[in-house]
This record gives structure tokens, sequence and C-alpha cells, in this order.
């Protein structure tokens, strides 16, 4: 599914649909198998006519199975994606834009390079890849509380503190 960015923003069309979460193959690279669950998305557009400026409105969620960090095991996590995207026309005015917000003097706000033939999908799952954590982990992880703790060992030093007592 391709867009004209710029026109689909003026316009303020709207697209949107559910997708299997492993048709997004990048994001599912280094995720375990099956990854069968649907995500939803839409994308809006919108211009502000005041400043002229263009906005892409990214929204998708959906779960995806993830290896928890601390226990190794599968689990699913819900991927929520929110984000509003202004557009630019050149390389140039998003580099520009990047350094006015490095600088502290520009908004905090996420550009984008309008192109003539956006793949929508592709850019949802963009949005999915910078929501997916670093390092997931489950909040409680299945069978924290069922470890027996370990029995304690005397310190091998403890001997040491003995000595110096006598």
């Amino acid at each position: 599914m391709v867009i004209d960015a710029i026109g689909f923003a003026r316009a303020g069309q709207a697209l949107d649909g559910v997708v299997r979460a492993d048709r997004f193959a990048r994001l599912c690279q280094d995720l375990p198998e099956p990854q069968d669950h649907d995500i939803r998305w839409q994308v809006r557009g919108r211009a502000d006519a005041s400043s002229g400026q263009s906005w892409l409105d990214v929204e998708a969620s959906g779960p995806v199975r993830v290896v928890c960090q601390r226990c190794l095991e599968v689990f699913s996590l819900t991927l929520r994606v929110s984000s509003a995207l202004g557009l630019v026309e050149t390389q140039a005015q998003l580099d520009a834009m990047d350094a006015l917000e490095t600088e502290g003097r520009g908004p905090e706000i996420e550009y984008l390079v309008a192109e003539q033939r956006l793949d929508v999908l592709g850019l949802v799952e963009d949005e999915l890849i910078l929501a997916l954590p670093y390092a997931p982990r489950h909040d409680v992880c299945p069978g924290d509380g069922d470890v027996p703790e370990a029995p304690r060992r005397p310190s091998p030093f403890a001997v040491l503190e003995r000595l110096g007592k006598d």
C-alpha cells in the first residue's frame, strides 16, 4: 500500500487495517515463532492551514511473542504505537529540524521526509520496531515465588573471624 504522503495529509485521508504480525519481517526477524497475532493499525493525514505543516498520525497495537530477558521464557507483549510525524519535503529540511532540536531551540517532534511513494505498512512497521523494548521482561516472571531459596553455606572467612578472637 503506497501513498503520496503530502497529498494524503493535505487531503485529510485515512487508512486502517489488520495485519498478522508475521507480515512485518523486520519486526519479527529476531522474535520467537509463531508470530500469528493480529496487529491493528491506522494512518491518518492532517494539515495545519495556518502553518502549512502536514502530519501523519500513526497508531498501531497488537501482541507479539518475545523472550523475557530475566527468565528467558517466551511471553506475549502488546505493542502500542501512537505517533504524530511532521512531514518535511527534503532531507536538508529534516537535518535542519534535527539540528534545532539537538540545540534545544526546536520542538521535540519527529519528522519524516515526505515521499511521493510512501509504503504505509513499512511506516507502521518502523513505528512498531521503535516501540519494541530493547530487553523485554515480564512484570513478574512465572515461577519467581516457586523457587526455594538455596541453603546458605557458612562463609569460608568465618574461620578467620574466630582466629582473631582467640
